[in-house]
Formats: C-alpha cells, structure tokens, sequence
C-alpha cells in the first residue's frame, strides 16, 4: 500500500514538474510573440495542470495565442473554459472581451452580447466592448440586407496556405503582386509566430483571355532566401519601377519591429532592397505601404506609444532617395483603440483600410474614409457584407475608377487560411411596373389599354409608352432621379400622375405603381373641406383637399371648374345663401393664389337648396342612413338623436365642384368622389387617389 501511495504521488509530483515546464517554455516563447511555439508548450501543460488558477491561465494563454494565429474557433474554446475558471490576480478580466471577440467572429453574435455585457459590468467604460455590441447587432441586418457586390474566391491563385494582400504592378492591371506562405517560397522554413511557412511576394500575370497564369516568386532582391524574414503587403508605383513593402524578421529568439523597404526595378528584375527612413519610427512596428495619387505621399501603420490603440494610419511624404518626412497620425476619425491596417488609396485618392476598431462584422472590415471638400476626415463608412465577414476582412485594391477588384479574407468556404478574393458591383436594377386602371366603380374596376403614359426624370422626358391590353407599362429606371408617371386617355378622363424618387436605393429594386384613372364627371365633392364657424375663413386643414385639386387642374389644363359650396338647412335662406357663396369664393381665391389662371374658375353657392343623397359609401359608414335618401330638412328633424342630427347637417355641409363642359361636348352623368378610402368593396375613389394612383 504505501509502495503504491508512493509510486502515486511521484507520478503527480513528475506531472506537476513536467506541467510547469510546458507553462514555463510556452510563456518564455510567448514573450517573444512565438505564438506557434509558445501553443504546442501550453497544449502540453494542459494535460498536467488542475488547480483551477492554473486552468485559466493556460486556458487564456492557449486562446491568445490561437487568436494570433488566426483561429478563431479554438480561441473560443479556450477563452471559455479560461472565463469559466476566471481567478482574479491569475488571468485579466479581460477574457471576457477576448471571448466575446472570439465568438462575434464565429458569427455568434447573440451569446457575444452577452459576453460583453459581462465584462462592461467590471470595466463599463471600454470602447472596445461598446462597440463589439454595436457590432453585433448591426452584423445580422448587414448579412439579410447584403449590398450588390459579388465576391468569388479566386481558387487559381490561392493556395491551402496563406495568400494575401494583392497589389497592382502594371498600368493595364493584368499583373498583380501578392503575398503567400505556400510550398516554394524561397524562406520554406516555418515562422514560429504565424505557425506557417515564411512569406515571400509572388506575382501572376492575366493572358488577353482575362485567365490568370500560374502564380511565381518576383525576381530579384525582394524574398530573402533561406532566412527569418517575411516579405509582406506591398505597394508598387503606377510606371511599375518602384515598390515599398513590408518586411519582418520572425525567428526564434527574434524580436525586431517590423520595417517598410524600398526597391526599384533593373529591367526584368528588382534591385537589392533597403529600409526607407521614417524619422522617429525607427524603433517601432512599421508596415503595410499605400502610395497615393501623387506618388509622394505614403500612407502606412505603425504602432507607437502615443497611438490611438495597436496600429494606427500615418502618412508621410517623400523628400528624397528612401528618405521621408516625419510622419502625420490620421487622427481619431481613422484611427481607434483597436488596429487600423493595410491602407490602399484608389485614383481619385479616397482611402481605404481595414479596422478591427471601428464597429464591423467580426475581426478586421473593410473601410472607406469618408471626407470634407477640403479633404478632412470626418467619418469612416463600414463596406458591410459580402464584401466584409465575420473574419478577417483586409488588404482591397481595384481596377481604376471601377467598382471592381481584388480582396483578401479568410472566411470560411476557402481555399486555405487568408485567400484572394475577387469583387465587383454589378450595374444597379431599377425597375418600374406600372398599371393603369379605370375606377371610376371601385367594384367594376378596368384594366385600360393604348393609355399614354410620360415618364419624366430630373432631366425631362425620358419616355412615352402605351399601356398594353392588360394596363401594364414597364420601364427601366435609373439611379439617383426624381420621376413623374403620367397617364392620359382621352378628353373624358382626368389625367393622373404618380411621382417617386430613386435616390438612396442601393439594391435592385421594382417599384410597383398603379395609376388610378377617373372619367370626368359633373360634380364631386371635395373632402375635408372646412371654414370657421359662421365664416367664410379657409381652416389650414381644408387646403390640403385644395392642393390636390390644383394639381389635377395643373395636369389637366383643358378643363374649366365650377366651385359649389352648401349649408345645413339652420338659418335664413338668403343668409346661407350669402355665406355658401362666400366659401365658394374662398376655394376659388386659395386656387388662384396657387397659380391657376381665373378664367378656370367660377362659383357659386346653394345654401341649404340642394340637400345631399345618402351614396352606397355614406350608408356603410352610417348604419341610420339608407342610399338613395334625401337629407331634408324633414328627414333630418324626424332623426331619434341630437348625434344623427349633427352627423346629417355635417354631410349637408358640403363644398363640390364641378367640370364646365365645352359647347361641343355632350353632358356626363355625376358621380361623387367622397373623402373617405374603399376597401375595394364599392365607391368612388378619392382625390388623394387620383393624385397618387392609390387605391
């Protein structure tokens, strides 16, 4: 027994040693950002460590480190379990946020709230938290909403290894740079930090058939051979002789910043390569070179410790020979507390760069700087989905003045880790649908055929079409106008038109209009058409009935009109004679006053002399009343109640107008167009239909 007790406790005591050995080495790699290392060490210490301190400490280092390498699954895992074994003074509370980092960029954005509604509990003031959430929420109505762009992954040029950051290295864009760890680079020894082969630039060249060839390292002194270095995102001038790009140094026990290096092209191939001098910068963390424009100026990240947060945008400008200026912080309208990388500016010099700073998807989005006209940052605009993911989203160039052009990401469904995307924005859809319909009787509406129809933009008429024999009319429209549809059919109907916009539609879109066309007719009463008691005074209310019958008379300019306007039967007779003829002359004045040539107009009032006919619409609404009766005064005082009294002079109350028919014409039978909407039941439409082609 104690034999056995003995054996025992020197097996836990070997892996207690043998599990701190692993910590040891794993942080001794760390340190030195061997993330590749420094995770086989901590896997190992795993197996051997139970107190709970020691869970979450190795836990939490094993998802730091997965998180470097672009893991971002395992990094969950661990993160969880290092949340789960949380001790306070062992790991940073700041699991939390790595954790729900981790599960945003596997598109598990519900559970990530909550996660950074925990952390925001211990630290409430971190930026980096606030904006996770805000991210979350905006990510899932990105990916149901996407834009119009196209990414197709570029399966000729990626490998199952890294491939990354493309550039264009020629005027007719048909040869581009790009950087890669696959099988063959020239530095095929393993870089300990990205646990991946050492990076070299490649290039591959399009054939006048637009197929890509078969990707081959640059010649000359860019890739190192046999070395620690990685050759990374690079930048080549448009006469295609000069390039900047990032090299890194990565071996074991190698902790040197990063740097920017200049080479130019001695025939068919590049000369040596040397680092560029950025005053100031020599000891800290330069990379990921963007000319711009002018060819000058050199935008790049570098991380400092007077940064916004990681790595922050610079630019500095070209004095001589590899020498630059002191370099300029692009400020708190760019840079973040998170990382900003991998600049590219187009030809018309708008930026663009990836973020894991500002609110996005997941990891690093795909940004536009957004600008003043003096050329000042004043927002960023997030290029959402597909174009962003959930992953890491960076490294986008394109074709001139295009919409189109190349990205990298490593989202699911690639190749390999980070692949070369291509991208472009199809031609915008718009458009329009349109039918024409006579409903003059709601329950007997007619599809119209041989109707005229105008379609106007911001610029005049684009078109005339003809309803076909089903009413329909289709057109296609563009981006960015305002249209009017205007419909006609001959001299017994009302023209009617239908105006929208296309301005902020980004989607291919169908816009859907029905043109609701009424015959002529003699007297139709306009609704809500009201006056202050005993008054002749227009109230505000009234002139929207007003507006609308100016616009039909603006579109209809061959038809005069009478303006009729009554009284209940209360009052004297030529009293209310005097005040109906005072209201109508009110309509006629606002008409005027909106432009309408008063030789259009004419009125006259009827007092209480012409009660009003209880229509199909009027007894629906009021179950005391039967179409077909007469108001009277009779009909009115025999009423059981004070309320059915007042909801009858109401109706009496009315103002109509009518259409002067031309001497040559034959007289048209009345139909009401009341102020009250059909449910497609029966009644007359409205002069609100009218206008708008509504129903």
């Amino acid at each position: 027994m104690k034999r056995a007790i003995i054996i025992l406790t020197i097996l836990l005591t070997t892996c207690i040693v043998f599990g701190q050995r692993h910590i040891e080495r794993g942080d001794e790699a760390f340190s030195t950002n061997m993330y590749d290392i420094a995770k086989d060490h901590y896997e190992r210490a795993l197996a051997n460590v139970s107190s709970k301190s020691e869970i979450a400490y190795v836990n939490y280092q094993l998802g730091y480190c997965y998180n470097m390498l672009g893991n971002s699954i395992k990094a969950e895992s661990h993160f969880k379990v290092a949340a789960e074994n949380y001790v306070q003074g062992v790991i940073k509370p700041d699991v939390l946020l790595y954790y729900a980092d981790a599960l945003r960029m596997n598109s598990k954005y519900e559970d990530a709230i909550e996660i950074y509604k925990e952390y925001l509990k211990i630290n409430p003031n971190d930026h980096r938290a606030t904006s996770g959430i805000q991210s979350c929420e905006i990510a899932p109505r990105w990916i149901n909403r996407p834009t119009r762009y196209r990414v197709t992954n570029m399966s000729r040029l990626n490998s199952t290894k890294l491939d990354f950051s493309p550039t264009w290295a020629s005027r007719d864009y048909r040869v581009i740079y790009f950087t890669t760890s696959r099988e063959g680079t020239m530095g095929d020894r393993t870089n300990y930090r990205a646990g991946q082969n050492f990076t070299d630039i490649y290039e591959v060249t399009q054939d006048r058939k637009g197929t890509w060839g078969e990707p081959r390292p640059v010649q000359g002194g860019i890739n190192t051979v046999n070395t620690i270095e990685d050759e990374g995102a690079s930048v080549v001038s448009s006469r295609g002789n000069e390039m900047f790009f990032t090299r890194c140094k990565a071996g074991r026990r190698v902790d040197e910043p990063c740097k920017i290096y200049y080479s130019e092209r001695r025939g068919n191939a590049w000369g040596e390569a040397v680092p560029i001098n950025i005053p100031g910068f020599e000891k800290y963390e330069v990379g990921y070179p963007a000319l711009a424009p002018d060819e000058k100026t050199l935008y790049f990240s570098a991380e400092t410790p007077d940064n916004y947060g990681g790595m922050d945008l610079f630019y500095t400008t070209k004095i001589s020979g590899v020498n630059f200026s002191t370099p300029i912080n692009l400020g708190p309208k760019i840079n973040t507390v998170g990382n900003e990388v991998f600049p590219t500016v187009r030809e018309d010099g708008t930026l663009y760069f990836a973020s894991d700073g500002h609110p996005g998807m997941g990891g690093l989005d795909i940004f536009k700087a957004i600008t003043d006209e003096n050329g000042n940052f004043i927002d960023v605009e997030n290029l959402k989905y597909p174009i962003n993911s959930s992953w890491d989203d960076f490294g986008i160039i394109f074709m001139g003045e295009e919409e189109r052009g190349y990205l990298t990401s490593d989202r699911r469904g690639g190749k390999g880790g980070d692949d070369i995307y291509s991208f472009y924005l199809p031609p915008l859809e718009i458009n329009l649908s349109g039918l024409v319909r006579d409903t003059t009787d709601m329950d007997n509406i007619r599809l119209i055929r041989d109707a005229k129809v105008t379609i106007r933009n911001d610029e005049g008429i684009v078109a005339e079409l003809s309803s076909g024999a089903n009413g329909t009319f289709a057109y296609k429209l563009e981006q960015d106008q305002n249209y009017n549809v205007r419909a006609e059919i001959d001299r017994d109907y009302f023209i009617n038109s239908v105006s929208f916009t296309t301005h902020n539609i980004d989607n291919d879109t169908t816009i859907h209009v029905n043109i609701n066309m009424g015959r002529i007719q003699k007297i139709i009463v306009l609704p809500n058409i009201e006056y202050d008691y005993d008054k002749a005074t227009l109230r505000p209310e009234s002139t929207v009935a007003l507006n609308q019958l100016v616009k039909t008379l603006e579109e209809n300019p061959h038809i005069r009109i009478e303006l009729r306007a009554h009284t209940d039967f209360r009052g004297a007779h030529e009293y209310n004679i005097n005040l109906s003829q005072a209201r109508a002359e009110s309509c006629v004045n606002y008409i005027i006053s909106k432009g309408i040539d008063k030789d259009r107009l004419e009125f006259i009032g009827f007092g209480k002399t012409e009660p009003r006919e209880v229509t199909k619409e009027i007894a629906k609404e009021y179950d005391f009343l039967e179409e077909g009766t007469i108001l009277t005064e009779e009909f009115i005082r025999a009423l059981p109640n004070n309320s059915q009294i007042e909801i009858t002079h109401q109706l009496n109350r009315r103002t109509e107008f009518s259409v002067i028919p031309d001497e040559e014409e034959e007289e048209e039978e009345s139909i009401f167009v009341d102020e009250r909407k059909e449910d497609g039941t029966g009644g007359k439409v409205t002069i609100e239909e009218v206008e708008t082609g509504e129903f």
